[in-house]
Order: C-alpha cells, then structure tokens, then sequence
C-alpha cells in the first residue's frame, strides 16, 4: 500500500518553502540595494574626478592675459584671487575652442557647500564684468568648499617662496608660480577632503616686470 503524506506534513512543507522564498527575495532586495549604492558613488567619484582634472589643466594653462585700462591709460595682467575664490584666463577651454577663456571659480551662490565653474571667452578687455555678466555657469562638487592659496618665487633666490592668501596680477603684474586648491568636505561623517597643486609655467608677461609681492 502507498503511503502518502499527511495535510501536516504537507502544511509544513508549504511553510518552509514560503520562508525560504522571502529569505531570497530578501536578499536579492539587499544585494540590488547595495549594487545601486555602489554604482550611484562610483558615478559621483567619477564625476569629481573629472571636475579635478578639468580645473587642473585650465591652471596649468593659465595665460599672463593682457589688457588696458581706459581710465588709466596703463596695460594689466588678468588674475585675481582670494581665498575663496579665482579668476583668471587660461588657454585651455572646456570644449577645447580655440583662443583664450576666462574662468571663475568660487563658492555657489545657489546651493549650499557646492563650487560654482564660471567660463566665457576672453576678449582684449577686462574679463571681470564678462564673467559676471556672460559667463557659461556651471555648479559642481557639491558637499564641498574650495579654498584657495598661491606661490611666490623669488627666482633670484629660489629658498625664497612663500604661500599668500590672496593675489592680485594687477597690482603685481605677474601670475603666481603655483597654486594651491584645497577642497573641503561640509559632510562631518566624511574625511574625503582634497587638495591639489598646480604649477603655472607662464606666470610672467614677456614684456611686464612683475613687482615682488
């Protein structure tokens, strides 16, 4: 005679099965969750990482850009910096156009603890009211403050550098020999600060003599 199974035996049979189910279900819900946490941070790095590197190459390229004062009649040179924020013209452009491009980097007016890129061409006048005014806006590395510092070299005594908070090319009529970006993480759970250095070889007018600062 066949024996078959009971309504009991059959009841727990059912409930394992629907136990092992939702433990699987579970954790293909954790292991998706986890894949799309992974994936939105190494979007977001990557990202960072190319914001870095475009601000990295338009301050190597930075240019010693010339222009005149119509009030004063007198020929300056176009870089402007505090701590906070930069100006300055630089040969490299974000779609690689031809000519020279003046950018502005400084804290979002818009978002909070994000870096504001502001880029427009950079024509024989002052680019200071184009930037304001025209400039292509864009608004990156949110969650951090940049901070910035620059390097003067004293080529007549190389030992002889120091880092200021501040500079400005129209008073000294030179561009810096380097300079400093620190960015800031404004998360208090994350150590992920950033800092880079950036060498400006064309820091000098072949025709202006700089002034030591």
């Amino acid at each position: 005679m066949t024996k078959g199974f009971t309504l009991l035996e059959l009841l727990i049979a059912l409930t394992l099965s629907v136990m092992v189910m939702v433990l699987l279900a579970m954790g293909m819900s954790t292991v998706l969750k986890e894949w799309t946490r992974s994936g939105d941070q190494l979007e977001t790095s990557i990202d960072k990482v190319l914001v870095l590197l475009q601000i990295e190459r338009a301050l190597a390229g930075a240019f010693p850009h010339t222009y005149r004062d119509e009030d004063e009649n007198k020929q300056y040179i176009f870089f402007e910096g505090d701590e906070e924020q930069i100006s300055w013209v630089s040969t490299i452009s974000p779609g690689r156009k031809s000519g020279l491009t003046a950018w502005q980097l400084m804290a979002s007016e818009e978002i909070d603890s994000a870096i504001e890129i502001r880029v427009v061409p950079a024509f024989a006048t002052d680019p200071t009211e184009n930037l304001a005014e025209q400039a292509t806006t864009v608004t990156a590395l949110d969650g951090y403050r940049a901070y910035f510092e620059y390097l003067y070299v004293d080529k007549k005594i190389e030992e002889d550098s120091e880092w200021f908070d501040e500079w400005s090319a129209k008073k000294l009529q030179a561009l810096p020999n380097a300079v400093r970006v620190r960015l800031e993480s404004q998360d208090d759970q994350s150590a992920d600060s950033l800092e880079i250095v950036v060498a400006i070889q064309a820091n000098q007018h072949k025709t202006i003599r700089p002034i030591k600062p």
